[in-house]
């Protein structure tokens, strides 16, 4: 399917992207950003990823204040966690730099890429997971942190033949948002617009879809406030709220990158267990709380193939947190707190 018929095909429920291949409605980024896709397209691939991998470590030494900002963050999480990590710091940084640089050139490519080469480029480990989770019926919330190519890994699961659905923020993007959406429209992911679209993402859920979502990004006033990392941060309520209302499984994966190629594993790790007993309130947080766990190991665990340059852990939410603590919400304390105010609803 052409990326045209892709995007003629989307549903009027919020479904879909702008129009973008011209970049006739996207700045300079964005137009900056088709050409070179073009240009990388008709490159070699492997001249493209040298030039890139190149451009990424001159990047990590000439951006010092994001480099410090890193070095700062790592060391800090590392420290809290009270365990050392994996590599040196600096080393961290630096092959970081390197991967993002080379996941650019590899999204850069999807326009030249067929079906079968997203699919060739991941290779899946504990697949039978995803599959029980889909027989049971009521369809699969994939929680996906931003650790590997999860771009890549979206196109190889629908080019794959799952039916695989996720979200985009018309409302909110700037060109490079709007450049990420043109590039998924290869990927064959049905995307609804976050704001929109989602009737049309809860009727594919419980049809039996497979709804991917990101659970490491923040959470805003109204999602789970616990330690994630050692900091006292939102995290979004989403998978479980979704998850608990309509009886979809949560099946947790990740994907990592074999050295420096452009290959790719993927894990699927079996579905949460069920949460059925207590209030909605505290089930939305026990779930919430088994995803922050298993996040936090796997993104100790390969530190240099997490999407850093996103400053998670920035201070946010002051007046909401002020406000719960006002109405007597208790924070902190190795705790976890839902950010509803008391008598408000949750979505």
């Amino acid at each position: 399917m052409t990326a045209a018929e892709l995007r003629t095909s989307r549903q009027a429920d919020g479904q879909g992207m702008r129009p973008s291949a011209t970049g006739e409605d996207g700045g300079p980024l964005f137009s900056a950003l088709v050409k070179a896709s073009a240009v990388c397209c008709a490159l070699p691939e492997r001249v493209s990823r040298w030039m890139a991998g190149a451009l990424g470590l001159l990047v990590a030494h000439a951006w010092r204040h994001e480099r410090e900002r890193w070095r700062e963050t790592i060391d800090r999480i590392y420290h809290r966690c009270r365990r050392p990590p994996p590599q040196p710091v600096e080393t961290i940084i630096e092959q970081g730099f390197l991967h993002f640089a080379l996941v650019i050139a590899e999204v850069l490519r999807f326009p030249a890429m067929t079906g079968e080469e997203f699919q060739a480029r991941v290779t899946f480990e504990g697949l039978e997971h995803l599959r029980a989770a889909l027989a049971g019926g009521r369809g699969v919330v994939l929680a996906v942190p931003h650790l590997g190519n999860w771009e890549l890994l979206g196109g190889a699961i629908a080019h794959a033949g799952f039916p695989l659905h996720s979200f985009y923020m018309a409302q909110k993007e700037d060109d490079l948002g709007r450049a990420l959406d043109h590039f998924r429209q290869f990927t064959r992911i049905v995307l609804h617009d976050r704001d929109r679209g989602l009737v049309g993402a809860l009727k594919a859920l419980k049809q039996g879809a497979i709804l991917g979502m990101m659970p490491d990004q923040d959470g805003g006033n109204h999602g789970v406030f616990l330690d994630f990392l050692g900091h006292w941060v939102s995290v979004p309520a989403g998978p479980a709220n979704w998850s608990l209302k309509t009886g979809a499984a949560v099946v947790p994966l990740y994907s990592w990158r074999c050295g420096h190629t452009g290959r790719f594993r993927a894990r699927f790790l079996p579905a949460l267990p069920a949460e059925t007993t207590g209030p909605m309130e505290e089930r939305v947080i026990s779930r919430t709380r088994r995803l922050v766990a298993w996040m936090e190991e796997v993104i100790l665990a390969l530190p240099h193939q997490y999407l850093w340059f996103y400053d998670r852990f920035k201070p946010r939410h002051h007046q909401h947190l002020a406000r719960l603590k006002k109405a007597g919400v208790p924070m902190r304390g190795g705790g976890a707190c839902l950010g509803l105010l008391p008598g408000e609803a949750g979505s």
